[in-house]
C-alpha cells in the first residue's frame, strides 16, 4: 500500500531563487504540479505539490542534487515506494511538500504571515 502523503526536507548553500527554480521544475518533469507554496522567509520556504507515484522515486533523485541536499529521512521515502507496487498504483496521486531551508549570509527578512481567524 502506498502512503497518500510524503514530506520531504532539505536544505542548501546556493541561491534560493534558483534551488526554487530547480524543486518546481523537477516536480514538473516527475509527472507533479505545484499546488501552493509559502516563503516564511529569505531563510526558508514550503512548496505544496501533488504528484503521480510513478515519479516519487525520480522525484527525491532529482532533489538531490545540483547543490540540494535532502535529509535522511527524506531519502527514506524512497523505501515506501517499491517498484512493484509503483507499477500497480502508477497513476495514484500523491499530495506532498518539500521545507527548503536556505543556508546563506543574507539577514534574515520576516514575511508577514496573517493571524488564522477565530
Amino acid at each position: 500500500m502506498l502512503p497518500s502523503t510524503i514530506r520531504l526536507k532539505g536544505f542548501t548553500r546556493e541561491n534560493r531563487h534558483e534551488m526554487i527554480d530547480y524543486a518546481v521544475s523537477s516536480i514538473s518533469k516527475c509527472s507533479g504540479w505545484v499546488t501552493n507554496h509559502t516563503m516564511y522567509s529569505n531563510k526558508m520556504i514550503v512548496i505544496i505539490f501533488e504528484i503521480e507515484a510513478r515519479g516519487i522515486r525520480e522525484l527525491v533523485h532529482s532533489l538531490n542534487q545540483n547543490g540540494l541536499t535532502l535529509f535522511e529521512e527524506s531519502n527514506e521515502i524512497m523505501n515506501q515506494f517499491p517498484e512493484i507496487s509503483v507499477k500497480a498504483h502508477a497513476d495514484k496521486e500523491i499530495k506532498g511538500s518539500i521545507n527548503l531551508t536556505f543556508i546563506n549570509d543574507e539577514p534574515s527578512t520576516r514575511n508577514h504571515i496573517p493571524a488564522i481567524p477565530g
